[in-house]
């Protein structure tokens, strides 16, 4: 497994961090923490995908991100003792996360001070997320945003192989979420997909048959 956060270390140091790791396994739809909850560990994807969702202004709970195989969430414990958890987590199907305790990454670092430089990836990873987030949510229509995270969920759930459609187990209302569209303007959008030949739509899931086309939307601006 190639986790993205911790290209930045050394062999050695990437075998460190993952040996300091606890292995934890969950079910379809458990959660991994609640927003609020105290940020004791990272947690690095090793299998199946799981959502974060935050309480908006509003009161409602929507979706922003799917996290998969290579990636980490819960960055947050890397700060402080005393951080707290900014989202919930749950598994969308069998998922298993290695968990790094702060205690633990704190430990390591100072035995060996090169793993210092994994706490500025962290923060790096952190900024340039919420950055682009940023960006598509005040200059992107939310058409474009939808065909956008389409596109980066075939990267989640893909690569087809011979040929089969990528299959995305996410609803309307889910996809709409995550780029923060409306269920209305996501269905346009989706159906609009649907003519082209592109996708097709099933309950619980969106399916799309032209992955390099819908990429060349996506990059050229829907």
């Amino acid at each position: 497994m190639e986790w993205r956060l911790l290209r930045g270390l050394s062999e050695q140091e990437r075998r460190l961090v993952i040996a300091g790791t606890q292995r934890h396994r969950y079910r379809t739809g458990e959660v991994v923490f609640h927003e609020g909850d105290l940020a004791e560990s990272i947690h690095f994807v090793a299998e199946g995908r799981l959502v974060a969702r935050r309480t908006t202004p509003a009161g409602d709970n929507a979706a922003f991100a799917v996290m998969g195989p290579g990636e980490a969430f819960g960055e947050m414990a890397m700060l402080s003792p005393q951080a707290r958890r900014t989202s919930t987590v749950a598994a969308l199907e069998p998922a298993v996360t290695l968990t790094l305790r702060y205690a633990e990454f704190d430990r390591l670092r100072v035995a060996h001070p090169g793993i210092e430089r994994l706490l500025v990836d962290v923060l790096a990873e952190r900024v340039l997320r919420l950055s682009d987030h940023l960006v598509e949510a005040l200059y992107l229509p939310a058409e474009q945003r939808v065909v956008r995270r389409l596109d980066g969920l075939c990267e989640q759930y893909g690569p087809a192989e011979n040929g089969r459609p990528v299959r995305i187990p996410l609803t309307q209302t889910e996809i709409g979420e995550l780029c923060g569209a409306s269920r209305a303007t996501t269905n346009r959008v989706l159906q609009g997909l649907v003519a082209d030949g592109l996708a097709t739509l099933h309950r619980g899931r969106v399916e799309v048959r032209d992955r390099r086309t819908l990429h060349e939307r996506a990059a050229a601006g829907g």
